[in-house]
């Protein structure tokens, strides 16, 4: 059975793709929101869409996810994960 290595944080590659994706994601829902009348629930939803989206760049890219929080630390303990013995 191959053994995967698994890393703490996301690669350069990964993280690239997905930033892609996310400004192309983003735009989209721009546009989609200008189409809406504001502050309904459609309008709402999409919103919050963005600031979840800008929270999940933020912390992949080691910052914080909301203005007041502090950064993540890489000495963070992880809780691990393990199989049991079938």
């Amino acid at each position: 059975m191959p053994h995967h290595l698994r890393h703490e944080t996301i690669s350069e590659y990964h993280l690239a793709k997905i930033e892609r994706q996310a400004s192309l994601l983003k735009r989209d829902l721009r546009d989609a929101q200008l189409a809406l009348k504001p502050f309904r629930e459609h309008w709402e939803v999409i919103d919050q869409l963005h600031r979840d989206i800008r929270r999940a760049l933020n912390l992949l890219n080691g910052k914080a996810g909301r203005l007041g929080a502090p950064a993540p630390s890489a000495d963070v303990e992880r809780v691990k994960v393990s199989r049991s013995a079938s």
